[in-house]
This record gives C-alpha cells, sequence and structure tokens, in this order.
C-alpha cells in the first residue's frame, strides 16, 4: 500500500513540475495579451517585463512599452502610464510609430487633466510629416483640450480644419456667450445682507442658511450691546459673528465660480457629444 502511495505521489510531483516549466516557458507576450483580455493587468505588466527583461534588444521592446503604458492607463495610474509611454516614444523607431505613441501619449495626459503637456505632445505630431488621418486625430485631440479648459475661440478655431459642422458652430457660440455670474456682486449682496450672493448663485438652502444664521449671532451683538455687556458683545461680535459673515462672504464667491464652473461643464460635454456624432460619421 505504501508503495502505491509513494508512487501516486511521485508522478503528481512530475505531471506539476511538468506543467510548471510548460507555463513558464510561455510565450511572456502571448501571456500578457491573454491577461489583457482578462482585464487582469498586473500580470499582464509583469509579463511585459518578463519580456523586457530577458530580450532588451528586440526590436519589439518598444512596442511593448507603450503597452506597458496603456495598462497601466487602464487602472487610472497615470503617472506610471505616462512614464512608460514617454518611454515610448524616446525609442521609437519611425516617425510614424513616434506619432502613434505620442498620440495614446496624449489621450493619457488628457485623462490625467494635464492639458498644456498633451497639447506640447500634439503639436510635436502635426510639426512632423504625417498621414492625413494621423494629423487630424491630432487637431481632434488639441481641440478636447482647449475644450476641457473651456477655451471655446482657440477650440473651434482648431476645428475649422476639422469639419464644418453647423450645428457644433452654434453650441461653439452658445459657449462664448455664456452668461456667468460676477462674482463681485454676490460678495457685495452678502455684504449687505448675508446668504443672498448665494441666492443669487442659486443656492437657495445654503443662502437662507447663512441668513438666518447671521441674523441670530447679529441679534446676540445688538442684545448684548443694548443691555450695556461691552465687552461681552466685543468679543461675541470679533471672535463669533465676524467669522460667520467673512464666511458668508466667502461662500457667496464660492458659490457663484461653482455656478460658472458648472454651466461651462455643461456646454463642455454638449460639444464633445456633437462632436462624437461627427466622428462616428467619419
Amino acid at each position: 500500500m505504501k508503495t502505491k502511495i509513494t508512487t501516486f505521489l511521485f508522478l503528481c510531483i512530475l505531471l506539476s513540475a511538468g506543467y510548471s516549466t510548460s507555463f513558464a516557458e510561455q510565450d511572456p507576450l502571448v501571456l500578457a495579451a491573454h491577461f489583457i483580455e482578462l482585464k487582469n493587468y498586473d500580470a499582464a505588466i509583469t509579463e511585459y517585463k518578463r519580456f523586457i527583461f530577458f530580450h532588451p534588444d528586440d526590436i519589439q521592446v518598444t512596442e511593448i512599452y507603450n503597452q506597458i503604458g496603456l495598462a497601466y492607463r487602464s487602472q487610472g495610474l497615470w503617472q506610471e502610464a505616462i512614464g512608460s509611454m514617454r518611454n515610448a516614444v524616446l525609442n521609437a523607431i519611425t516617425d510614424e510609430q513616434k506619432s502613434e505613441f505620442q498620440l495614446d501619449l496624449a489621450v493619457t495626459l488628457i485623462a490625467s487633466k494635464n492639458y498644456d503637456l498633451a497639447r506640447l505632445e500634439l503639436i510635436k505630431v502635426m510639426l512632423r510629416n504625417t498621414s492625413d488621418t494621423t494629423y487630424k486625430r491630432s487637431l481632434f485631440l488639441q481641440a478636447i483640450t482647449y475644450i476641457y479648459q473651456y477655451q471655446w475661440e482657440e477650440a473651434r478655431k482648431i476645428l475649422k480644419d476639422y469639419t464644418t459642422d453647423e450645428l457644433l458652430n452654434q453650441l461653439f457660440e452658445k459657449a462664448m456667450n455664456l452668461p456667468h455670474k460676477s462674482t463681485k456682486v454676490a460678495k457685495v449682496l452678502s455684504a449687505v445682507i448675508p446668504g443672498t450672493g448665494q441666492m443669487f448663485a442659486g443656492k437657495w438652502g445654503e443662502g437662507l442658511n447663512a441668513l438666518g444664521l447671521n441674523a441670530v449671532l447679529g441679534y446676540v451683538s445688538v442684545d448684548a450691546i443694548l443691555k450695556g455687556y461691552y465687552i461681552d458683545a466685543a468679543l461675541w461680535t470679533y471672535f463669533i459673528f465676524r467669522r460667520y459673515y467673512m464666511g458668508n462672504l466667502y461662500r457667496s464667491e464660492t458659490a457663484v465660480e461653482t455656478h460658472n464652473q458648472e454651466q461651462s461643464k455643461r456646454t463642455a460635454e454638449k460639444i464633445l457629444q456633437r462632436l462624437q456624432e461627427i466622428a462616428n460619421k467619419k
């Protein structure tokens, strides 16, 4: 019986060793592609790096650096993605390959909100003698960087070479004439009547809260003065009422800035949606 058990264990060890050897000998790029399909990006990156370690001079290494960057980007690891993609750009063999890598890098920079750096990469692509398709992609992405920064006129100028869509022009006209509210007006209103600056920005709940709170605190200060508690009134006014009154001014300005930001964001989303529709038709 012991002999049978020993033989069985020995066979299991041999089979396991054979399987492990077979797995280890598989092409890391094949494994990496498999892991990418499974969205197991960490495992894919490990296999890509394994290939680079054993084949540092292989012609595919430059492309692999870019693939590693894309895997990092899929996980939202922006700095790691940017670093790997820059490595791919620096080691690109042909101008066409370099342009493709720079376009991927620009998309990653846009996703990480590094709009100015993304635009720099796109300008480099456009200055190179590239294909018409690559040039148009660069224009498209450059316009997107301006749209995300709410620089409507610059985006529209660039897109004139990309499309002449009338609806898109109308959206840009609307964007450039957005009725933004003034932070100065909001602060003046809140200085006169606390909370009205927030109401001016459309934040009625915050405005009523500020109005009620400052009214109560102001009443306490005035009541203390009328009753002759001047020291208490001074301390209360300076340390309590003044704090909430100044906070009311600050929040009124912030409320208007938030209102304007949200308004611009909604407009940008409409423009980007229209651009997506145009791109799908091409």
